[in-house]
């Protein structure tokens, strides 16, 4: 059940895809599928519009958008078409991007980058391409199981070998040895550790945390050190140490001065 929601939960993102979208193309103004557009073409955005695609705007009117999605930040960014150049795409005023809002006003810009191709896109390329290591305690049920069935084994072996030295039926001798491996098995293992994890997650979530896979409830619960920061971070792509704690002292190891 605690899977399910987080699946139903994780499906509303499809949301952030808009149906269809206003392009100009051989200056007529048409409406066709999100998924048409091609970089090189106008796309009209007007208010309570999610963004279609990754575009460049140069004409606004009035026309602000909210990044929350993708920076984090929840207050909404006024388009600004006089501005300097810079270096990242995400520090433009005049960028509007796959994924995020028009919450006021309305804008005309030259879509740049499509599908996975956009800055929101590339995220998700990344995460999807991230390793996933062993959790500790999968680590542990892991080498749980090979004691079990090493002991089961062992056992079973055993007496299959007594069975024969005092002149049992061979048939008689390989069920009973089956049976005691059989009966080694920890059949409540699997029911446990689900149950547990379940469990952990919806508590979780009457703290309005979603979990989207129940092994990351073991995974946080074995987090020693959490770094954090503001919003902005992702933007900036900085992170620096500003206080310590340290003896009972508070030390104040900030470097913007």
């Amino acid at each position: 059940m605690q899977t399910s929601k987080s699946a139903e939960m994780m499906a509303q993102f499809e949301n952030f895809i808009p149906p269809s979208a206003y392009v100009i193309r051989d200056g007529k103004e048409a409406k066709i599928d999100a998924k048409l557009i091609v970089p090189g073409d106008v796309v009209l955005v007007k208010g309570g519009e999610n963004i279609p695609c990754d575009i460049v705007i140069f004409k606004s009117n009035e026309m602000k958008v909210n990044n929350a999605s993708l920076t984090g930040e929840s207050e909404d960014i006024l388009i600004d078409l006089d501005m300097n150049p810079a270096e990242f795409i995400l520090e433009t005023k005049n960028s509007a991007f796959f994924g995020t809002m028009c919450t006021a006003g309305s804008g005309s810009g030259i879509c740049i980058r499509i599908g996975d191709s956009t800055v929101i896109g590339q995220i998700a390329n990344l995460a999807e391409s991230a390793e996933s290591a062993e959790t500790p305690l999968s680590i542990e049920i892991e080498r749980f199981i090979k004691i079990i069935s090493t002991v089961a084994i062992f056992l079973g072996v055993t007496f299959f070998i007594f069975g024969i030295i005092y002149e049992y039926d061979i048939i008689t001798n390989l069920v009973f040895a089956i049976g005691i491996i059989v009966a080694n098995v920890p059949e409540g293992l699997l029911a446990t550790v689900t149950v547990s994890l379940a469990l952990t997650a919806q508590r979780m979530a009457g703290k309005m945390v979603l979990v989207k896979n129940l092994e990351s409830v073991e995974t946080l619960g074995s987090t020693s050190c959490i770094c954090s920061d503001k919003t902005g971070t992702l933007t900036q792509n900085r992170m620096t140490v500003s206080h310590l704690y340290v003896n009972r002292r508070v030390l104040d190891a900030s470097t913007n001065l």
